[in-house]
């Protein structure tokens, strides 16, 4: 599994490539305690799925540890799920959830967060 860090639209972005499982969750973890935990937590959190092939109990531990991070103000949203990811996500009731964002692409994540930044 492979992590890379960035930010869109001035929001933090972790894009996850490979499986996100009990075996690659620390790595993961560690990340987003990083972002937390900095000189300026940020209130939304994007996750890339996309190049995410499988996702198992593990990875969604992480992801619902991330969501209790989330202010109650601010959102976590996924990016790019594959369709096996998305039943996961979907079956387990994780999307339905208030705070949680769905993006089809981080393109579509920036051009949302791009026209939302212009009405407010």
């Amino acid at each position: 599994m492979k992590l890379t860090e960035g930010r869109i639209q001035g929001v933090p972005v972790i894009v996850i490539e490979g499986d996100l499982d009990h075996s690659s969750k620390q790595a993961v973890l560690d990340s987003i305690t990083d972002i937390f935990e900095g000189a300026y937590p940020p209130k939304n959190l994007l996750i890339d799925l996309t190049d995410c092939a499988f996702l198992d109990s593990g990875g969604l531990s992480i992801l619902l540890t991330t969501l209790v991070r989330i202010p109650t103000d601010g959102w976590l949203g996924i990016v790019g799920a594959s369709a096996g990811t998305n039943r996961v996500l979907e079956y387990t009731g994780f999307l339905d959830r208030e705070q949680v964002r769905f993006f089809s692409s981080l393109s579509d994540a920036s051009a949302t967060l791009a026209r939302e930044k212009k009405l407010s």
